[in-house]
């Protein structure tokens, strides 16, 4: 089967500029471990998450990683050589104890890490890219396509009598060794490939419960239970982090490949006229709605990440990209809801509110809805697997 796992990994050709570049030291370091013939997929957990903790660009999977609030799905060549439903069934797996772990408040990210040295040495080409859209397939169980947004899914249930439950929609984005001392940097990785889930507003919710119960043991007297309690306990804070992450983008050998914009000269452009987070001195000339990069932040598979070239090619072009998702609650954007404070799935509803026949329909995207948890069957699966331990 040439489309298969094992079909598409034959297929890859060894990126002679890499073997005579090499590895940034940090990637170097990693894949010494990485590599080994007697690491396990435990091993491999560690090492990354050590790195992400250090080297992450994204300031959201740094405080993920040191937090453990991170799900790991570990691939290597032996897996990588099995039949693609044997693959298949070891991502949904992996998949399953994140939503699972996801709903009582314990993980907000989930990495699904292919760990090969083939993969690392491998020209970024069509085969790579190929290889990378059947592995995703496997994992959100439709067709993928570069330069299109796909999503999953991630819940959270507040403990009490109603067990009110949010879900929220979480992006899915690439990460591979290739990137490394390329235009692409900020979504380089060690090990090989590996596809990135993390919700901020998940990690904002859940941080807020853990700040919660925490000061209810204290209050009470009660046991500790190690509630993971963080910085970013608010969408106004994970604004900031967010503006910090694309601030502090790599000086990449094309330069950046993301930067924020000033504030444009009338406030009356933006969405709304303040900020809602007090930032910090560097950032407070910044646009906090929108930042611009050569490759867009949301994209699952750019097709920008599958040339061979090191330099940025001229014909890139530059994205427009928006934070609004984190602060704007206006009818007109659903994201907030879908990706920032979460839609509320299992009781309660936004009290009704007259709106314009024009809003009509996009109230109709953005509101707040009742939808029984019965209907989702990965989340059915992962509650099961709780009730069974």
């Amino acid at each position: 089967m040439s489309d298969s796992i094992s079909g598409l990994f034959t297929r890859l050709v060894e990126d002679s500029w890499r073997k005579e570049v090499g590895f940034s030291q940090d990637i170097q370091l990693a894949h010494q471990s990485l590599f080994s013939t007697t690491v396990s997929d435990e091993d491999c957990e560690k090492v990354l998450n050590d790195w992400f903790q250090r080297f992450q660009p994204c300031l959201f999977g740094r405080i993920a990683a040191k937090l453990g609030k991170i799900s790991y799905c570990v691939l290597q060549e032996s897996d990588l050589r099995s039949p693609d439903q044997t693959i298949k069934q070891k991502i949904q797996s992996a998949r399953t104890q994140w939503t699972k772990d996801g709903f009582e408040g314990e993980k907000s990210g989930f990495v699904i890490s292919v760990i090969s040295p083939t993969i690392a040495n491998a020209l970024p080409d069509e085969n790579m890219k190929e290889l990378a859209r059947r592995l995703c397939s496997l994992y959100l169980l439709c067709d993928i396509t570069t330069d299109e947004i796909y999503m999953d899914e991630i819940w959270l249930e507040k403990p009490g009598r109603n067990r009110t439950t949010w879900e929220w929609s979480v992006g899915v984005n690439y990460f591979c060794a290739q990137g490394d001392k390329r235009w692409w940097q900020d979504h380089r990785i060690p090990g090989g490939m590996a596809f990135s889930m993390n919700s901020v507003g998940h990690m904002v919710k859940s941080g807020m419960l853990a700040d919660v119960m925490s000061h209810l043991e204290e209050l009470m007297d009660a046991p500790e239970e190690d509630w993971a309690t963080s910085k970013i306990n608010s969408l106004e804070a994970a604004l900031e982090f967010a503006m910090r992450t694309i601030y502090g983008a790599s000086d990449a050998v094309s330069g950046r490949a993301t930067w924020l914009l000033p504030l444009p000269t009338n406030k009356k452009e933006l969405p709304v006229e303040k900020c809602p987070a007090k930032l910090p001195h560097f950032l407070e000339d910044k646009n906090f709605c929108n930042y611009e990069g050569y490759y867009h932040t949301d994209f699952t598979l750019p097709s920008e990440y599958f040339l061979s070239e090191v330099e940025r090619p001229d014909d890139v072009k530059v994205h427009n990209l928006d934070f609004t998702y984190l602060f704007d609650k206006s009818l007109d954007n659903p994201d907030f809801e879908k990706m920032g404070v979460g839609r509320r799935v299992r009781t309660g509803a936004p009290s009704p509110r007259k709106i314009s026949k024009r809003l009509q329909k996009k109230r109709t995207r953005a509101a707040g809805r009742s939808v029984s948890i019965d209907r989702n069957e990965r989340l059915i699966k992962a509650l099961k697997k709780e009730s069974e331990e």
